[in-house]
């Protein structure tokens, strides 16, 4: 029978407990709460200390057993039931701490913390609009309440209220200057208005006030990037990656930041991160055949798969001559669908065969065409001119004869996008006609619209406001015939087109294009930092906007390059 200790002694005891816990010595605060419990199995207090220890280890189930039993004990007490819902949402299983949140907040509808909590678990759940909706409430119950106010900030920003974001962020910094969570929502909303100067300030105060706030410093690093001041972000990638060496999406980042500054062969190796990288959203069409390892390897028949969107495939294509010169036995080549005509009559041969990716293939190894760089792409002399496509020649032709007789004899047969619908940076990297009005009412060209997706109305809008026509072909869909627009573009003289596919295949035919760039977020890694020239293809010029933002620059520069060009 163990003694009774006399409560004020445990009180003593539980007192060092939380100055070890609030010091951070988690081994030490273990150590005293198992004495307590020795002689005081049941001290619900002691048994919420040792959960909090445990949690804060990484131990989540441990954590929640004790803090079950903690409140098993302790019914009324008004913390356990966040923290118990924490460390639920933080196992992963955020249906239990909303089912325990929620029968709490039955009974206790005015706490905050709670609130915030049940928003956080929402948020969690994808359901952003009911977290919205919940920190809310706490902001007006608690309208001093920091967190409240972050958070509320968050899900604001995830429904792309981003005034609304900036006002919650900017009042959780009123009130607590060092709200790391409010620094890096501030920070997120300069890095979207390409105000990387302030990101930065941001950023770097989150990371000095918490330096384990992972996201604000891949943010730092990446923003640094984005900013061309590539001395310090090198140095942040590498001190991030330093603290969390298994930060899968940070060495992805690093990987394209490396390629983008043409140190390729590092780059190549962190940018194979991303098959680690959750939301790295491509399948293995491989099958989970094991990887290649690269020329001088043995193996009978390898499977060289195209991965990410058409452009990507034509970019990485550039190096499948140069890898396959290097390769004994048999390549099947796996691409997009839309894409097998093209790639088979590149590679038509003994040797090698092209199918679309997911049909049968019989190879025994596999490698992505985004992992081909290591092999032949380590130095900026190893790149090649980047044409490998080749239109089929009779549509080619027809095509050219039809075009030249839209305009007048001796006109330039120029092709035009003006659109990329990339997901998240789509916007910044493209424009509206009526900013290339100075390039299309130049004389003595005629324009061939190569805009995928539905642009008839908005053509038709342009020439009635302006008398320019530029005609679109409709026996070609630019989206699903990616066959049909390589022919339409070996048929012009030319291409003007902003950062999208358009670019790569015409790069690829070896045709010239001249690529309105934009500046910051929405510059694509394989473009260079600067110059026109693009190490990628020969026959591609880069015109940059001076600025982000500023197409009006970028356009002049275009009409000057042109006059030149004619």
């Amino acid at each position: 029978m163990l003694p009774e200790v006399p409560s004020d002694k445990i009180l003593h005891m539980l007192g060092a407990v939380r100055k070890l816990l609030d010091g951070g010595h988690l081994a030490d605060a273990r150590r005293a709460c198992e004495l307590i419990l020795r002689v005081a199995p049941e001290h619900g207090q002691t048994l919420s200390y040792l959960g909090q220890v445990a949690r804060r280890e990484g131990r989540h189930d441990e954590a929640i057993g004790h803090l079950s039993a903690a409140l098993r004990l302790l019914p009324d007490d008004r913390d356990l039931p966040v923290l118990l819902a924490k460390t639920w949402r933080k196992a992963g299983q955020a249906d239990r701490a909303e089912t325990l949140l929620a029968g709490y907040l039955a009974k206790a509808p005015d706490d905050v913390a709670a609130l915030v909590e049940f928003g956080r678990n929402l948020m969690d759940l994808g359901r952003v609009a009911e977290a919205r909706d919940v920190f809310g409430r706490a902001v007006s119950m608690a309208p001093r309440n920091q967190l409240a106010q972050s958070m509320l900030g968050m899900a604001l920003r995830q429904l792309n209220d981003r005034a609304g974001a900036f006002e919650a962020f900017s009042r959780a910094l009123e009130l607590a200057p060092d709200d790391v969570i409010a620094l890096n929502g501030i920070g997120n909303e300069h890095l979207e208005a390409e105000q990387f100067g302030e990101a930065i300030d941001c950023y770097r105060r989150a990371v000095a006030i918490q330096p384990t706030m992972i996201k604000s410093h891949k943010n730092l690093a990446f923003t640094l990037s984005l900013a061309n001041r590539l001395d310090e972000a090198e140095a942040e990638f590498r001190a991030l990656l330093a603290k969390t060496p298994q930060n899968s999406e940070a060495r992805m980042d690093f990987g394209l930041f490396l390629l983008s500054t043409g140190a390729y062969a590092e780059g190549w190796r962190e940018y194979e991160h991303r098959w680690q990288f959750p939301k790295f959203d491509e399948q293995d069409w491989g099958g989970g055949l094991p990887r290649w390892t690269g020329p001088g390897q043995p193996a009978e028949h390898v499977l060289l798969w195209g991965e990410q969107g058409i452009g990507d495939h034509i970019l990485y294509g550039t190096m499948l001559p140069d890898l396959l010169a290097r390769m004994d036995g048999l390549a099947t080549i796996a691409v997009e669908e839309r894409l097998v005509p093209l790639f088979g009559r590149a590679f038509a041969g003994d040797r090698v065969r092209v199918v679309a990716r997911g049909a049968p293939h019989g190879a025994g190894a596999q490698c992505p065409f985004g992992s081909m760089g290591a092999f032949v792409r380590l130095d900026a002399a190893d790149f090649s001119d980047g044409v490998f496509l080749r239109a089929e020649p009779d549509r080619q032709a027809a095509l050219r004869r039809r075009y030249a007789a839209l305009g007048r004899p001796g006109d330039r047969l120029l092709g035009l996008s003006w659109r990329s619908i990339n997901w998240v940076v789509g916007s910044l990297k493209s424009l509206d006609l009526d900013a290339l009005l100075p390039v299309l009412r130049r004389p003595g060209c005629t324009w061939i619209s190569l805009q995928y997706g539905e642009v008839t109305a908005e053509l038709e809008s342009f020439a009635a406001r302006h008398g320019i026509v530029i005609h679109q072909d409709p026996d070609i869909d630019a989206t699903r015939d990616i066959d049909g627009l390589a022919a339409q573009i070996a048929a012009l003289d030319g291409v003007v087109s902003t950062s999208n596919s358009t670019v790569h295949l015409t790069g690829a035919l070896g045709r010239p294009c001249w690529v309105l760039l934009p500046a910051g977020r929405g510059r694509m890694w394989y473009w260079p930092r600067e110059g026109e020239r693009s190490p990628w293809y020969n026959s591609i010029r880069l015109v940059r906007q001076p600025q982000a933002g500023d197409w009006s620059g970028a356009v002049r520069r275009l009409s000057e390059v042109l006059d030149d060009w004619c």
